[in-house]
């Protein structure tokens, strides 16, 4: 399996590929980090080149200890909100385990620490309300600023991101 990102830009689309085997979280961070720094520019029908804003949204579908990838995604987004993207992390599946209050693991990141200074830079967290409840998570031990939402919504955000970007197994 490959955890898979795609990013169409105004001039160019990528397709980028995560192999489940990469363990270096330094280079897939910079991959995924390029793939966001695609210039946010847009031509209009008299060739004027404007800035215009990126929307992302980021679905974290694995749990916080289990591989690399929920601590990747979350450095992504709080890089892509430093770089004035709006940006929103979707909880889902064992990725909402990313949000529980009180986790003190001594041999791997702090996914929930990143995911704290993401919203404290200005990004949401939205968690699969469903999710939760099929994991006996109540919404009072997730941390402060974490919004439970229903699939409704989950569909919503990602119809309004430009980009999705999708980290599970």
């Amino acid at each position: 399996m490959c955890t898979w990102a795609y990013c169409l830009g105004p001039r160019h689309s990528f397709i980028y590929l995560f192999p489940s085997s990469v363990n270096d979280c330094l280079e897939r961070s910079l991959i995924a980090i390029h793939l966001f720094r695609a210039s946010p520019r847009a031509v209009n029908t008299q060739n004027e080149v404007r800035d215009v804003s990126k929307k992302f949204a980021l679905i974290i579908a694995t749990p916080p200890y289990d591989k690399i990838g929920a601590f990747t995604a979350a450095r992504i987004g709080l890089t892509s909100v430093m770089e004035d993207c709006e940006t929103t992390i979707i909880l889902m599946e064992d990725g909402v385990y990313c949000a529980v209050k009180g986790q003190e693991a001594k041999q791997f990141f702090q996914v929930v620490q990143v995911l704290q200074d993401f919203m404290d830079a200005g990004g949401k967290v939205i968690a699969c309300g469903l999710c939760l409840k099929e994991r006996g998570i109540d919404a009072s031990s997730l941390i402060d600023g974490v919004e439970v939402i229903d699939i409704h919504r989950l569909v919503n955000t990602m119809k309004e991101a430009d980009q999705t970007v999708f980290f599970g197994a």
